[in-house]
């Protein structure tokens, strides 16, 4: 026994490490993960901004190797679409002279704004001139590999005009929308009249309001859910409301506004949400993500290996307790292979299913016997039946008498 599992673990190592020798960089995350029960979704926030100034196209284009991309939009005043988080100019742009450019952004032309240049990284008066422009929409858009998705943050108002263009620019299959309201009635409206991928939304601690919106929008074929709360225990994290998705949509956690229950942007952060059944997470770290996506999937890896090398075992040498803790152990395995698992579920599945296989006790079976625990409900149930044989036959008998005369 021992003998077997120190070679399947070093035989399990070299591979991990040949594979991590020659792995190459490609996106984390693709549309067909939506639908996979199994996936972790990474959604890359305003882009990689550590990189490039945050919304910009070149801050889309790097973000699109670890995952979905989520920008902000914004509506110009010639009713066009820029990439912009706030109302106004002033955080993210300057002129050619690296001067602050003040405004409203709805007051500025499409043309107006692109001819500006964007700050390093998220901004502020504190970061630099860069030579990345203010992005339209299509900018962004002719950065998005087909693979992969736009994930759009608009409001209800200007969707129209959001739509309008995306349906201009041939790109309705490289969009998601995400809508900032707090009407997930309004989402569900906008989702079913105009047949778009979209996100459903609920942002509270109420559970019948987050059921309700988690029922709603997976009805209406909307198959990611955002949830958000301050709570770091609330409802939303309990398993019940997870239970409503039953692998027909994802929920989603944002790392970035506070509403994830004030969980941290890292691997703590991410492994407690996702062990919490949250397999969509939008974060400001996606390079640091990405490779916990991808050691997510070496260690699932090595766990099917091992469920398969045990899967087959003969339990009939074994002594009840141990069989008893090894078949537990390998459908609880199975369980989290099968499921978007966090790194810490699948290492304690793992662990468990190699000590209870380690565990395995050469040894006589218990023998089985019934055991009639006596309760007031139980007994009424036995008087019931014992009543209604006794009628049956009492029944039959004067029945048989009848016919004989």
């Amino acid at each position: 026994m021992t003998r077997f599992f120190s070679k399947s673990l070093l035989y399990v190592m070299i591979v991990t490490l040949v594979c991590n020798i020659f792995a190459i960089s490609v996106a984390a995350t693709s549309k067909e993960d939506i639908d996979s029960a199994d996936k972790i979704i990474c959604v890359v926030h305003r882009g990689d901004w550590h990189a490039y100034p945050e919304n910009s196209a070149q801050a889309v284009k790097a973000g699109t190797q670890y995952g979905f991309v989520s920008v902000d939009l914004k509506v110009t005043k010639d009713k066009k679409v820029v990439l912009m988080a706030d109302d106004t100019t002033d955080r993210m742009v300057v002129d050619a002279q690296g001067n602050t450019v003040s405004g409203f952004v709805s007051e500025k032309t499409l043309e107006e704004l692109t001819s500006l240049y964007l700050r390093a990284e998220n901004g502020s008066q504190t970061k630099a001139k860069t030579d990345c422009h203010v992005a339209g929409l299509g900018d962004a858009l002719s950065e998005v590999p087909d693979d992969t998705l736009l994930i759009l943050n608009t409001t209800c108002a200007d969707f129209e005009t959001v739509y309008s263009q995306v349906k201009e620019l041939n790109a309705e299959d490289k969009v998601f929308y995400r809508f900032n309201t707090d009407s997930n009635a309004d989402i569900v409206k906008i989702a079913e009249k105009y047949d778009i991928s979209a996100s459903g939304n609920y942002q509270g601690n109420i559970i019948f309001m987050a059921t309700s919106a988690v029922d709603k929008s997976l009805e209406n074929g909307m198959n990611i859910i955002e949830l958000g709360s301050a709570n770091e225990n609330g409802v939303l994290y309990d398993e019940f409301l997870m239970e409503r998705f039953d692998e027909k949509g994802k929920a989603m956690a944002s790392m970035v506004n506070g509403r994830c229950g004030g969980r941290p942007d890292n691997e703590r952060g991410w492994d407690d949400l996702i062990a919490r059944g949250y397999s969509v997470i939008e974060t400001d770290y996606p390079e640091k993500f990405a490779k916990y996506i991808l050691q997510v999937d070496e260690e699932k890896k090595s766990l099917d290996y091992y469920i398969d090398s045990y899967n087959s075992t003969d339990l009939t040498p074994y002594t009840t307790d141990s069989e008893k803790a090894f078949t537990q152990a390998l459908a609880q395995a199975k369980e989290v292979s099968l499921k978007a698992s966090s790194l810490s579920e699948i290492q304690n599945a793992r662990h468990g299913l190699q000590s209870s296989y380690d565990g395995l006790t050469i040894g006589e079976k218990k023998a089985v016997t019934l055991k009639f625990d006596f309760t007031v409900g139980r007994a009424i149930a036995v008087v019931l039946c014992g009543g209604a044989i006794i009628a049956a036959q009492v029944f039959f008998f004067k029945k048989r008498d009848k016919s004989k005369k």
